[in-house]
């Protein structure tokens, strides 16, 4: 990421320096020049965003040439267009008004991107896998896809930046050869133990045998001791099937890391969530008067249903909506039951929420379709005891009630919107697909994955399937 965005950035440079209708303009002392070249700056940093979503920072884009290339024409497309529409619509002095000076920055930045990537970069990688310099992996579970995934890896024609040195098996005996000089180094359970004396650097989950809790838990523990972990099982399929999961030799695997606690993600994520929060109560009075009022004139009880939340860290907090259904119905004890269950059969029934349509109100029908109920715990982002983007945020009887790996995503504050509302929105999901969902958020949380969010979230709520 850094190379493409010297890249960017150099190119851009060289084509102000290439500017016909002034060969002696010197690029350093022009203030209009130099605010040019500081937007650039920034806009590359978005550019590099456009290319994560190209895939071009995945193993699998980075393992074919032709797609790799044709990942690299879709980019500098993408960059050149975009540079072009604001200059458009913006008129704004920070961009080159020379349409010469864009056509060269576009040819230089193509040309540079194709020499870097496929030219010189793959032989480099080439050269620190026969000079050893790959991570020490540990591969464990024993299964087709990971005696696959291994034969791959010891395959010299092709680069790899990991190196397997064995597995780990609750089903294998110690010392056994698995595939060619891979053995068995012992059980999964004895991991920590085995990471100093191999010199393990990281780890490939692909365990089939193993319960949500167990697997959750092992990823805990492989996260705590190399920071990430590459996770492939049936468990987390609907992480493979629905995100954007890479690949080793068309084999998907999702990363999980730890939660970033670094002061740039946390400043993002909090003036994000203020000001965006504050942008939309600003923005939105209209609707949210306009609600209040409906919902005063058309049903007796109190405009907003207010009850505890679980936050951060399992704390609780009181949880802001516009009342849709009439006065009592979360006493409802049928429903209660049905939430129960499905918590407690977390994996075995496919569906949304759990609601009694005849507790509904005709405004609070309307106004669960928009997702306008949803609107006050804007207010709840502003105290700051939610995020814009985040877990779903749960009464407390049903935490008390989940299991011990489902409490694990109020690690990070609960969300306004989340994967969990995308997701549910296309299909019904269990409720541990839920869960799935926001513990991989949590463990991935991005400025690119929350835009993703966002955009998929109106786009839901637009097409009127906001209350699935």
């Amino acid at each position: 990421m850094l190379t493409d965005w010297m890249i960017l950035v150099g190119s851009f440079g060289l084509a102000l320096h290439w500017r016909q209708y002034d060969r002696n303009l010197n690029i350093i002392s022009r203030s209009h020049i130099a605010a040019e070249a500081l937007f650039v700056c920034f806009f590359a940093m978005a550019v590099i965003g456009i290319f994560g979503a190209l895939r071009l920072y995945k193993r699998r884009t980075l393992l074919s040439r032709t797609a790799h290339f044709l990942r690299i024409v879709q980019g500098v497309a993408v960059c050149a267009l975009s540079y072009f529409l604001l200059r458009v619509l913006t008129k704004s002095p920070v961009f080159v008004p020379s349409r010469l000076v864009v056509l060269n920055w576009t040819l230089l930045q193509f040309s540079a991107l194709v020499i870097h990537r496929l030219i010189v970069f793959p032989p480099l990688v080439r050269a620190a896998t026969r000079a050893q310099m790959q991570r020490r992996v540990v591969i464990i579970g024993v299964s087709d896809a990971s005696i696959t995934f291994a034969r791959q890896l010891l395959d010299q024609q092709r680069y790899a930046t990991l190196k397997p040195i064995g597995f780990l098996s609750n089903t294998h005996e110690k010392s056994e050869l698995i595939v060619n000089d891979l053995p068995c180094l012992g059980r999964i359970s004895g991991l920590p133990e085995l990471v100093d004396l191999h010199k393990i650097e990281g780890a490939i989950i692909t365990e089939t045998d193993l319960s949500y809790q167990d697997l959750m838990d092992l990823i805990e523990r492989c996260v705590r001791l190399f920071g990430w972990v590459d996770v492939h099982t049936d468990k987390s399929s609907v992480w493979h099937e629905n995100l954007n999961a890479d690949t080793y030799f068309d084999i998907p695997f999702v990363r999980m890391r730890e939660i970033s606690s670094g002061p740039m993600l946390r400043f993002y994520k909090e003036a994000t969530d203020v000001i965006g929060a504050l942008l939309g109560v600003i923005v939105l009075s209209p609707i949210l008067i306009a609600t209040a009022l409906a919902i005063k004139l058309t049903s007796p009880g109190p405009v907003f249903y207010t009850r505890e939340r679980i936050g951060k860290n399992g704390k609780p907090f009181p949880f802001y909506k516009f009342r849709s259904m009439t006065v009592g119905a979360d006493l409802d004890e049928s429903r209660a039951e049905n939430i129960r269950r499905h918590i407690q059969e977390g994996g075995s029934e496919q569906q949304n929420k759990i609601v009694n349509t005849a507790y509904i109100t005709p405004v609070g029908k309307f106004i669960r379709k928009w997702a306008i109920d949803e609107l006050p715990q804007l207010f709840n982002v502003i105290r700051g005891e939610m995020s814009l983007i985040g877990p779903r945020p749960v009464p407390e009887e049903e935490h008390e009630i989940a299991d011990e790996w489902h409490q694990r995503r109020f690690d990070i504050k609960p969300g306004c919107t989340g994967l969990w509302k995308v997701y549910a929105a296309k299909a019904g999901v269990s409720f541990n697909e839920t869960v799935l969902y926001d513990l991989y958020y949590a463990r991935n949380m991005n400025p690119l994955l929350d835009l993703y969010i966002v955009f998929m979230t109106v786009w839901v709520i637009l097409t009127g399937r906001a209350d699935g």
